[in-house]
């Protein structure tokens, strides 16, 4: 029921490679699902376009190996370190349990600017309608006390499971 649950790896040398598939699995999630409007698609159809038009245009001045060897490493480090984890860390339970339970959020406003909001996970699927910058004014501090410098997650069991 998650299309986060596709980044949960098997193995480690998985890791890497679903994070980098994963904005393509969330479109085919929520086009298999009846999510994705007209407007929608022809949104993403011309990113699409835009985006191989700019990368055409830079692989013709330095060649399809460099641009490779130049872009991979860094599509693969970002997606891994936004995706994993601020989609798997902050989902542990998936699709189980209570909203308020299934999801976490990372306390601060450091990690919550660094990620563009993927750090609010919890109050994402509480609110869904919120953009990642209305869900700013969920951020909480963590408490101080041992590692208060190192990133956390509020974790809340569900009594009820």
């Amino acid at each position: 029921k998650d299309p986060d649950h596709f980044v949960k790896p098997r193995n480690l040398l998985e890791i890497p490679l679903r994070a980098a598939m994963m904005p393509h699995h969330w479109f085919f999630w929520l086009r298999k699902r009846g999510y994705i409007r007209k407007g929608e698609l022809r949104e993403l159809v011309w990113n699409y376009v835009l985006i191989g038009a700019v990368f055409s245009a830079v692989m013709a001045y330095v060649g399809p190996t460099r641009l490779a060897w130049g872009m991979a490493p860094a599509l693969i480090g970002e997606s891994t370190l936004l995706w994993y984890v601020f989609a798997v860390r902050t989902h542990e339970g998936f699709s189980t349990g209570s909203p308020e339970s299934r999801s976490h959020n990372y306390y601060g406003r450091l990690l919550y600017w660094f990620s563009f909001g993927l750090s609010m996970h919890r109050a994402h699927h509480l609110e869904p309608q919120l953009t990642w910058l209305d869900l700013r004014s969920r951020i909480e501090q963590a408490t101080r006390g041992h590692g208060s410098w190192l990133p956390r997650r509020d974790i809340r069991l569900d009594a009820s499971a």
